[in-house]
């Protein structure tokens, strides 16, 4: 029997991209994140891989032979803390501010130098090809051209791969196999979109808590119909809110919009459910972002929110680990 090829899986949350490649029928060998609650969720549902909770300067060479032994790893992934790249996050209040965050893709390198990898993939949000004057981007093909990788980029819409939220990512695919890099291939366009409705209907009530809303937020969101936001209400209701999207409620034939960390709260963007009045729940974000009913988020309501928007739809990483399995087969043929 053919093995099943390995994956590590760093900045991991709740494991979006691990649950991708597990559909693909590979083998998380280890994955690693220090928020407690998004690494609880990984736990839980992924009971059998190994999980190191701490931050990822404390994977060094030594800890990560102890953990694998001599396993070959295929596939490394990770999803680098993105809000420092972020138009929401501080590159938008103050650009010229240093962010940590900035530089926790040298750790995703250094670990890539360490387990030399077949493949190694970082998913990242737009934002990363401008930052720092796109020093960013360009820092992060140099070093992976270093280490010995052929490496690319594209950027791709969640929706394309069956996902019903329009949410735009970046991935770099380093590469040192001796076949081409091989992208996702889009299984959607604009005229067949998964819709938000085709998603949302009869959740289980596993991590679906419908929040109350009240007062003037209450108020807002019933005069507001599917596809309208703030705009649409009368002088006196409005908001004055920055967020173009504040108050929007979700067109039920059309994806959401990208879920962010609190879309539990109208104010902050397209989260209205397209017929009640109320933010959709925890499970229906979940459902938007294409994880399965059996997927179960633990820890206080507000970091099962955050777990779910930070997230990388399960959908999108299971095209993208088709895409690297083509290449890990070509190779070996």
């Amino acid at each position: 029997m053919k093995r099943k090829f390995t994956v590590v899986d760093l900045f991991s949350g709740v494991g979006g991209l691990s649950l991708g490649f597990e559909q693909e029928g590979m083998k998380i060998v280890l994955a690693n994140d220090n928020d407690p609650d998004a690494a609880a969720t990984f736990k839980k549902n992924h009971p059998k891989v190994n999980f190191h909770e701490d931050k990822i300067q404390t994977l060094d060479k030594k800890k990560l032979k102890s953990i694998l032994k001599d396993t070959e790893i295929d596939i490394l992934v990770g999803g680098v803390p993105c809000q420092s790249f972020s138009m929401k996050g501080p590159r938008r209040t103050n650009p010229t501010n240093p962010d940590s965050r900035d530089f926790l893709f040298k750790e995703f390198l250094r670990i890539t130098g360490i387990l030399k990898p077949k493949v190694a993939v970082i998913e990242n949000v737009t934002g990363i090809l401008s930052s720092r004057n796109g020093k960013i981007k360009d820092t992060i093909i140099e070093d992976f051209l270093k280490l010995g990788y052929k490496v690319d980029y594209k950027l791709v819409n969640a929706a394309e791969y069956g996902v019903a939220q329009l949410r735009k990512r970046v991935l770099f695919i380093a590469s040192r196999l001796s076949g081409d890099i091989i992208f996702p291939i889009p299984t959607h366009s604009e005229e067949n979109f998964v819709g938000v409705n085709d998603v949302l209907k009869d959740p289980p009530t596993i991590n679906h808590d419908p929040k109350k809303l009240q007062g003037k937020t209450l108020q807002r969101v019933k005069m507001i119909k599917p596809g309208q936001n703030w705009k649409s209400l009368p002088k006196e209701l409005q908001t004055g809110s920055i967020h173009s999207g504040s108050y929007g409620r979700l067109d039920p034939k059309k994806p959401a919009y990208t879920l962010t960390t609190r879309f539990d709260t109208p104010p902050g963007g397209y989260v209205t459910h397209p017929f009640e009045d109320r933010a959709i729940t925890v499970r229906e974000g979940a459902r938007i972002q294409s994880f399965p009913d059996d997927f179960e988020f633990v820890g206080k309501r507000i970091s099962q929110y955050r777990q779910v928007g930070n997230a990388v739809p399960v959908k999108l990483s299971n095209a993208l680990a088709k895409s690297i399995k083509k290449m890990l087969i070509k190779n070996e043929e």
